[in-house]
């Protein structure tokens, strides 16, 4: 993942921490308001599952048929959540198969979305236009792919607007549990490469944005303690990680230049904790358990 947004994390929760201009430690009143705007200019920071994707590619994503959501009949999904979930995972499969120009499979999975969509009445975001469009650039990749990133992205950067919080969270927890699922699918517990350390690293700082938002905007009702239970378990294997970053701003021939040193305890035990545990968040999303 690009550092930038890491930086840029990391950059506002150290200005949470901060004392006031006067000296004086801020109430607990001013950092939870402080708290909350911070999540909830967040939500502009994370990345859609298409942007996260062509960064991991460039260490060693391959393209895997098998590892991808089947789909299903609509009807099949009988709860509201049921659905949010699943369209989050349709969301991260669409943007997987973009990314190695499988057109005529994406189209499908495309076509999954918009129906989904209209179940969750947000069938704006993928609207006929948007469909037009990529139908009549089938056959020119770059296109096509150039126009889905696009509004995926504008999906996740405007999901605020939509107005139903819960919906937006689990969405988007759906959405992140498939994109870690299919970047893990390159991770050899056993074997755990300078690449794979990267990509681990790098999720880690995603999940960890995304948990944040979660735990304040999480979903209401008792049926969704199963999955917040899950995903806290998810976190705690990351934070056994003890990833770490600190960054410095320098001087070098007179310009400012900003470097950051990340410290790890990545080993083959936590990475297969981190595995298993995405593997039965994402089995249970498919089987519709929470």
């Amino acid at each position: 993942m690009k550092r930038t947004l890491l930086i840029t994390i990391a950059f506002q929760i150290l200005l949470l921490g901060c004392k006031s201009p006067r000296g004086e430690a801020e109430s607990s009143d001013q950092l939870q308001a402080d708290s909350l705007q911070y999540v909830q200019e967040l939500e502009y920071l994370l990345p859609s599952p298409a942007e996260f994707f062509s960064v991991v590619q460039e260490v060693g994503l391959e393209f895997d048929q098998s590892i991808i959501r089947p789909i299903e009949s609509t009807t099949s999904f009988q709860l509201y959540r049921n659905q949010a979930l699943n369209f989050g995972l349709y969301l991260a499969d669409f943007s997987y198969l973009l990314l190695f120009e499988k057109q005529s499979e994406s189209i499908k999975y495309l076509y999954q979305i918009q129906e989904m969509a209209q179940l969750l009445n947000i069938e704006n975001y993928f609207d006929d236009a948007f469909f037009n469009k990529l139908l009549t650039s089938l056959n020119e990749p770059d296109t096509i792919r150039a126009i889905s990133i696009e509004q995926s992205a504008s999906f996740f950067n405007r999901m605020d607007v939509i107005g139903n919080k819960d919906l937006v969270i689990l969405i988007t927890s759906g959405s992140i549990i498939e994109t870690m699922y299919i970047a893990l699918n390159v991770v050899d517990e056993k074997r755990i490469t300078d690449r794979a350390i990267t990509t681990i690293i790098d999720l880690a700082y995603i999940f960890d944005s995304f948990y944040l938002h979660y735990t304040i905007t999480q979903p209401k009702g008792d049926e969704v303690a199963p999955l917040s239970e899950d995903l806290l378990e998810l976190r705690k294997i990351f934070n056994s990680m003890a990833i770490n970053q600190v960054s410095k701003a320098i001087r070098k021939d007179g310009n400012l230049v900003l470097t950051s040193e990340v410290t790890h305890e990545v080993n083959e035990y936590n990475v297969r904790k981190m595995k298993v545990m995405v593997n039965t968040i994402r089995e249970k999303i498919v089987n519709q358990v929470y």
